[in-house]
């Protein structure tokens, strides 16, 4: 990773932390004379936190706020699919409350265009519950729709269309939890509480027209 300073006082202090540094308030810090400052020797799939401070003959500036970057895996199956290429899924048992889903079987996960992980567990091919989770060693979680019943997240699995969902009574019947949710199709999602009491339901399952984890 490289930063990119927009103007030049006497040069800037950049502060790095991985998520187990956050745990301990403890920052490395480097001084860059430039505008470019490159960050190596980051491990892959972690999560990391940058702040800069501008540095000139009165001594240093306020803290910029707090940049997250997440590195990427270095597992080659776990990339980015080309253009117009299939998804790529692969099997991985992640972390996820079963009582949230209708389906039992086999788990599959794959990335997502905004660099999170979606994971599916089959009920069959054509039949899902899907998830979302920052990374492979964290939790993955249900996603509430604020505009209906997840039928736009069949997005996720690189269905074009929406899809089938139920059952739609899921989270009316459990405790309120936290998840993901999102209106429309296309929006970034929020992470926050959903189910019951609240504007985010989820659903067991998901009928998208996509066979996981490929050709049925």
């Amino acid at each position: 990773i490289t930063f990119v300073f927009a103007f030049l006082p006497k040069g800037y202090m950049v502060h790095s932390a991985s998520y187990d540094d956050i745990l301990k308030n403890r920052w490395s810090s480097r001084v860059s004379n430039g505008t470019h400052m490159p960050v190596e020797n980051l491990k892959p799939n972690s999560r990391y936190y940058f702040k800069v401070q501008a540095k000139n003959v009165f001594g240093l500036g306020p803290f910029s706020e707090t940049l997250t970057y997440f590195t990427e895996s270095d597992d080659p199956l776990l990339i980015d699919r080309p253009p117009g290429g299939e998804p790529i899924w692969i099997p991985f048992s992640f972390k996820y409350n079963p009582v949230h889903s209708s389906c039992k079987g086999s788990q599959y996960v794959k990335r997502t265009w905004y660099r999170k992980f979606v994971g599916v567990v089959l009920c069959n091919s054509l039949r899902y519950k899907i998830f979302m989770g920052d990374g492979l060693k964290e939790p993955f979680y249900s996603i509430g729709d604020t505009m209906g019943q997840g039928e736009d997240h069949c997005q996720f699995v690189d269905s074009h269309r929406d899809g089938r969902t139920g059952p739609t009574y899921l989270s009316e019947n459990l405790p309120s939890a936290q998840g993901y949710y999102r209106a429309y199709r296309q929006e970034p999602v929020t992470f926050g509480v959903i189910g019951r009491r609240t504007s985010h339901p989820f659903v067991g399952w998901y009928e998208c027209g996509v066979p996981i984890p490929g050709k049925w």
